[in-house]
């Protein structure tokens, strides 16, 4: 058995972040005092996006960073010239944007913001055309006007190869049917698993330290032929589509989920009191294996920090559950469904592999 690997776990940063502490002593920008008549909508801050209203419009804002994800591309680059920036891109717009529809938004403009030790990486016009493009074809594929941004160069402040991506987005909540509120959930619910594409952008920490310790790095072949670094470099799915033909098909959405850091403990990232019971869970890609492996993780760190194959959650009355698994497939995605919503305390109960994750587990508001 495998030394286990000392990595940072999720803690509750609610609860131990200083300037949120702060914030909340200080009643930092409360509905009562937003400015140029504008509302906040109860319960949406600390949720995906910030929402806010102005005479029955709605509009939604969030600003997102990609983490350590691209030291994997820069690594791999390094070592083989090969590049994988076009998907770093991607995963930067997608960890944005997946959070803005998470309220019902229509993405509507995205602002970059890039940084490094020094302008050197910029000036390889290998690695900053794939870039470009990729982050033109994800704003694309969200149907989102890429508005501009900041590049920095920040020696000191960045360290030397390394690179900061992240961005912030705006939207629009079209009608009150689409906004999108925890308040929403109803005993009874449906939830629908739509597919990850890998880890996406989050446990990345670990996935380095194995690297790190491995004769082969990100070359090491996984069961399933690809290796190490394809599979963590996988581009995380975008489902600003997926959104958008929800909301097309008139589905009467109760709450979305973009499961990211915490695993599937995002599953009760709303406020109120229910259980979520699963009762499937969706084939797990080669590269969560692996790392389980590696790190000797049990089933239960494993499904409480990665996404595990589902990186999104959608919750609806159990009836129109089915549309949404044939309106995935219609833009290429894999949908289960995989859980429902009930009555008791709250937790997130996988039943399939006996883990039960307890409501106080989860630090994300």
């Amino acid at each position: 058995m495998p030394k286990k690997l000392d990595y940072h776990k999720s803690v509750n940063y609610s609860q131990a972040d200083p300037v949120k502490i702060l914030a909340q002593k200080e009643g930092l920008a409360t509905a009562a005092n937003m400015p140029a008549g504008f509302k906040e909508v109860a319960g949406t801050r600390g949720e995906s996006a910030y929402v806010f209203e102005m005479d029955g419009r709605w509009g939604a804002f969030v600003q997102e960073g990609l983490g350590t994800k691209s030291l994997i591309a820069q690594s791999i680059y390094k070592k083989t010239g090969e590049s994988h920036f076009a998907a770093i891109a991607q995963d930067t717009v997608a960890c944005i944007i997946n959070d803005l529809v998470s309220v019902g938004a229509t993405p509507v403009v995205l602002n970059a913001y890039w940084s490094s030790s020094s302008y050197e990486w910029l000036a390889d016009a290998k690695l900053a055309e794939d870039f470009i493009k990729g982050w033109r074809a994800a704003c694309d594929a969200s149907k989102v006007t890429w508005g501009g941004g900041e590049t920095q160069s920040l020696p000191g402040v960045v360290s030397p190869g390394a690179l900061e991506f992240a961005g912030s987005a705006f939207g629009v909540i079209k009608d009150s049917r689409h906004l999108v509120q925890g308040k929403n959930l109803q005993a009874g619910d449906a939830i629908v698993l739509i597919e990850s594409s890998g880890p996406h952008a989050n446990g990345i920490s670990l996935i380095r330290q194995i690297a790190a310790g491995l004769p082969e790095g990100y070359q090491t072949k996984l069961a399933d032929g690809t290796t190490l670094g394809e599979a963590a470099l996988a581009p995380t799915h975008l489902y600003a589509a997926l959104v958008a033909a929800l909301q097309s098909a008139d589905l009467n959405v109760h709450y979305l989920s973009n499961i990211t850091g915490h695993g599937w403990r995002k599953l009760m990232r709303a406020e109120q009191p229910f259980c979520y019971v699963m009762t499937e869970t969706p084939p797990v890609h080669e590269i969560f294996n692996f790392i389980a492996e590696q790190a000797n993780n049990s089933e239960e760190e494993m499904y409480g920090n990665y996404n595990m194959g589902a990186g999104y959650a959608v919750y609806l009355p159990a009836e129109q559950a089915e549309q949404v698994v044939e309106i995935a497939k219609g833009l290429g995605l894999q949908a289960w469904v995989a859980g429902r919503v009930e009555d008791g305390p709250k937790q997130v109960v996988i039943k399939p592999k006996n883990i039960t994750f307890a409501g106080d587990s989860l630090g994300v508001r």
